[in-house]
């Protein structure tokens, strides 16, 4: 949802500057109240922070003794601490895994303020041969990473094993940080009491099968239990996969959409510091134990150890926690462990896996629950042969059985608290509000502002399965206050029965749309929040009124099917009428000859995906992307009449987009082609998609002007680099806010014949390619976690652009 911004970022910061200035302060007053309290009994009080000396960042869960008692204290993540005793103790040791031991002495009786600081070190062990004045951490990690090929069995061709993988998230019923710390400490470790239980409500669980091969993951069954009818697209939109795979041995691993870079990764020593910690006998021989912490706390990589075995280099085990400071949202803890075990090939296969994290999230908030901590456990097992057997009285390790689980999941589906939650998961999930029998949207329709319209209200609705099963009757209305006038549209639908989905639609409708609106432009219109057309994000939100837009009357009549879970095809029988105006002049020698032009086609779309995650809402198909590409291939052939003008034409087009997993964050693009065989008037012609209402698309050129090109042999490309604060997380104070970085480059060229010419005048606004088009944008998003700002310039053709050729440009962007 495009929002044109141009803000001055003076308020944020110094807001900021005063919460650090008043943090700092705080911890002043605290330190000087502690040191001239007099202590009754002469009590001992120290207070402090521990840093790394190197860098002088703070170091989390070090152990602090007074030396020879048995009084004990720990950081937290931020360094800080305090112990206590009334004993004599005159000396403080402080020990930490990867740093030398320090001892600091203190007068007894006294409150004291310290800041700690602790300098790395490496354990040298007699059995691992390294250069002296190396690191024996990163040697032995180098090698590891050598071998992943091999020593990742899942990459082995004719590998097969069986996973069970066991999905429950709970929410809170207390709002205290303390005792939701506490939940999931309990939780973790699959210790909860019965106390703690009567804290939680189940609101979702999910037990699925895979069989798993080097090449697929493909589910064999999946039972939700009494989870309600949209728990899994609540859990799905608002908090993100859960069964996502967690391989180690990749060089991310991606959790919530977010890319975790794995220590194991071949850029791993730019994010992490390594020590060995220690070698230990096992049943299968000798391991490795090495340490790793994150470099910056601020990146997207974890803390943690792992165990290696000292004859393959094969992963053994890990154990890694997501740093508090860690850029991302709404997750407070994030913690991953693995298991492996030796197979006959002397390899090293996952036997067991434990995803735990909690978060705020207060879209599920209610009167009770204002700003409720969600906690998410996963559990999976791993076998080579079918003997996998899931666990019935340990459900995800988190000490309820499934029983009780379904039964307290009944118990929810007619709360507030779930009403509340698919409400808004509902909106997110489809675009649409429910209400009863029938769901309004989508929900970006019902506002909107044209210069020929003015502000447009609408009522977009279709029925839902509560009122016909197999049957859905939709459109919309909608007034424009400036022409007075009243536009619609009709739907209908009927789904088969059958095991494949195929669903017969037919819609009318008489309308406004922009000029340049593609009816084949369906990889853009696979989010449901996004229409292709004018609409409240562009035209209203971004605060200008949409100019080129021409009347539409438009027939379709529409064939889904399934061919299998990777492959459908959509076809169309198409009849549109497309109104002369003059956003869209109809003349030929510059004499107008009809006052419309009819259009006439059959389609054959179809698409491509690979072990993607898919939602049947209704008539909807909801699609939840992974990072593997989605291809559309699409053929039309057509005829059309322009006055005393008709004639036939064939369009090839293709379409292809992925989101890329990359070391230091995410490339998201999306390229597409096509020729037109045969002469046809300009509005059928390759048009990219301009944007002339200020704000930010990916999908379309922000800095071009509808219609501003066209071509009968094309080819368009989309980019966006999202970083995870690879700078931001360096700057003092600014890496406080969490910002990411953001670059985009987009691209279109392509070739035009004068001879359609000779069906239709082409308007003045219209060009052809001389050059490649290129506009860039650098920027951040993840402002405030809603907003994304680019600074956009245009790179060529400037003298074709009748406004700025540079803008800061802006969109609502809900990440994590």
């Amino acid at each position: 949802m495009p929002l044109f911004m141009k803000r001055d970022f003076n308020a944020d910061t110094n807001l900021f500057i005063r919460l650090l200035y008043f943090k700092t302060v705080f911890i002043t007053l605290l330190l000087f109240f502690l040191v001239a309290l007099p202590i009754a009994a002469q009590e001992t009080v120290v207070v402090g922070q521990i840093v790394n000396i190197k860098d002088k960042t703070p170091i989390p869960f070090v152990n602090i003794t007074f030396k020879n008692s048995e009084t004990t204290a720990q950081s937290n993540e931020e360094g800080y601490f305090i112990i206590r005793t009334f004993d004599k103790q005159s000396t403080l040791e402080f020990t930490s895994i990867g740093f030398k031991k320090r001892e600091i002495r203190i007068k007894p009786g006294q409150s004291v303020g310290l800041q700690v600081e602790m300098q790395e070190e490496n354990t040298l062990l007699q059995e691992v041969f390294v250069v002296p004045g190396t690191n024996p951490a990163i040697e032995l990690m180098k090698r590891v990473r050598l071998l992943k090929k091999i020593n990742d069995i899942s990459w082995q061709t004719g590998f097969k094993a069986l996973s069970t993988e066991q999905n429950l998230v709970l929410l809170s019923k207390v709002n205290q940080r303390s005792m939701s710390k506490r939940i999931f400490s309990q939780l973790e470790k699959g210790k909860l009491s019965g106390s703690d239980s009567s804290m939680v409500i189940p609101l979702y669980m999910a037990e699925r099968k895979y069989q798993i091969t080097s090449r697929d993951k493909k589910e064999v069954s999946k039972k939700i239990f009494s989870s309600p009818e949209a728990g899994e697209q609540v859990v799905e939109k608002l908090f993100g996969q859960l069964d996502t795979e967690l391989d180690f041995y990749d060089n991310v691993v991606t959790v919530f959409g977010k890319n975790l870079v794995s220590p194991l990764s071949g850029v791993g020593n730019a994010y992490y510091d390594y020590y060995l910690a220690d070698s230990l006998k096992t049943q299968n021989g000798k391991q490795y134990e090495i340490h790793f912490r994150s470099k910056n706390p601020k990146n997207l990589a974890f803390n943690g150890k792992l165990w290696i075995d000292s004859i393959t280099f094969g992963l053994t085990q890990i154990e890694a926690e997501l740093p508090s400071k860690a850029n991302i949202n709404f997750i407070h803890n994030l913690r991953i462990s693995q298991k492996f075990v030796p197979v006959s090939t002397n390899r090293w296969m996952r036997q067991s896996e434990d995803l735990s994290l909690n978060m705020s999230y207060a879209l599920l908030g209610d009167s009770l629950h204002p700003n409720p901590e969600i906690f998410v456990k996963r559990t999976a097992t791993f076998q080579s042969t079918d003997t996998n057997v899931p666990q019935t009285e340990n459900f995800a390790r988190s000490k309820y059985n499934q029983d009780t689980l379904d039964e307290k999941l009944g118990a929810l589906n007619n709360t507030p608290l779930l009403r509340s939650a698919k409400f808004v998961a509902n909106i997110l999930f489809t675009g649409c509000i429910p209400f009863g029998i029938i769901d309004v949207g989508k929900i970006e329709q019902i506002l909107r502002r044209t210069d020929i319209e003015g502000v447009r209200l609408a009522l977009p609705f279709h029925t839902n399965e509560k009122l016909w099963k197999d049957v859905s009757l939709g459109g919309f209305v909608g007034y424009g206050f400036k022409n007075e006038a009243i536009q619609y549209s009709g739907t209908a639908q009927y789904k088969f029965q059958g095991k494949n989905r195929r669903i017969l639609g037919f819609a009318y409708t008489d309308d406004y749309r922009r000029i340049d609106y593609d009816y084949n432009n369906f990889l853009y219109r696979e989010n449901p929040l996004v229409t292709g057309d004018e609409d409240i994000s562009y035209a209203f939100m971004a605060l200008e009124s949409a100019e080129k837009m021409s009347l539409r009357k438009e027939y379709s009549l529409s064939f889904s099917n399934d061919w299998n879970t990777g492959i459908e095809s959509n076809y169309y029988l198409r009849s549109n009428r497309l109104f002369a105006n003059a956003a869209m002049p109809m003349a030929i020698g510059n004499v107008p000859v009809a006052t419309d032009l009819l259009q006439q086609s059959a389609t054959v779309s179809t698409r491509f995906s690979f072990r993607e995650k898919t939602y049947d809402k209704h008539m909807q198909r909801i699609y939840v992307p992974n990072h593997l590409p989605v291809v559309y291939g699409i053929l039309e052939a057509g005829r059309y009449q322009f006055g005393t003008k008709n004639g036939q034409y064939g369009k090839i087009m293709g379409a292809v987009r992925q989101f890329v997993r990359l070391d230091f964050g995410e490339l998201d693009y999306k390229a597409d082609a096509g020729i037109i065989l045969g002469n046809v008037p300009y509005p059928l012609l390759g048009i990219p998609p301009g944007e002339e209402s200020g704000g930010y698309s990916f999908n379309l050129f922000n800095l071009m002007d509808y219609m501003e090109y066209a071509s009968d042999k094309y080819v368009n490309l989309h980019t966006e680099l999202t970083l995870n604060g690879l700078i931001m997380n360096q700057i003092p104070l600014i890496k406080n806010l969490n910002l990411r970085e953001i670059v985009s480059l987009k691209m279109a060229y392509g070739g035009l014949s004068d001879s359609h010419k000779l069906q239709m005048d082409y308007p003045a606004f219209m060009q052809t390619f001389s050059k490649p088009y290129a506009e860039v944008g650098v920027g951040f998003t993840n402002i405030l976690h809603i907003y994304t700002l680019q600074s956009v310039w245009r790179l060529t053709d400037l003298h074709h652009r009748k406004g700025t050729t540079w803008g800061i440009l802006g969109c609502l962007s809900l990440t994590f």
